[in-house]
């Protein structure tokens, strides 16, 4: 799994990537066998100088069967919008993947019996 993490008009940089790099292995480390690559953009819309609610972090997910997951979060401090994607991502991908794969139990049990007679 492929991740890049890019940061525009915040301070600290590299001390945010980490920790954005960290919060997205941790939300996806599970599901890595199904995804290509995702791409998280961390950006301070009104710049520095102004609060408010404008830190935004967006992460854009590759899926290998070229599903694509866009989830993005607004909020005042940009470690809380980036735990509230990362939280929101881990449930995206898990919904989506249950819906994928669906066993069939009975059936399972159907064949059995059937190679167990023969």
């Amino acid at each position: 799994m492929q991740v890049q993490i890019q940061v525009k008009g915040l301070p600290g940089s590299s001390k945010l990537r980490r920790f954005a790099s960290h919060k997205l292995n941790v939300a996806l480390s599970r599901f890595a066998h199904v995804i290509q690559g995702a791409t998280m953009h961390l950006d301070d819309i009104n710049g520095p100088e102004r609060g408010g609610v404008d830190k935004l972090c967006r992460v854009v997910l590759r899926m290998n069967n070229n599903t694509v997951v866009v989830i993005e979060a607004l909020g005042t401090n940009i470690a809380q919008a980036i735990d509230r994607v990362t939280d929101r991502l881990h449930q995206s991908v898990s919904r989506q993947l249950s819906r994928l794969v669906k066993i069939d139990r009975s059936g399972m049990r159907q064949s059995t019996l059937l190679l167990a007679g023969a």
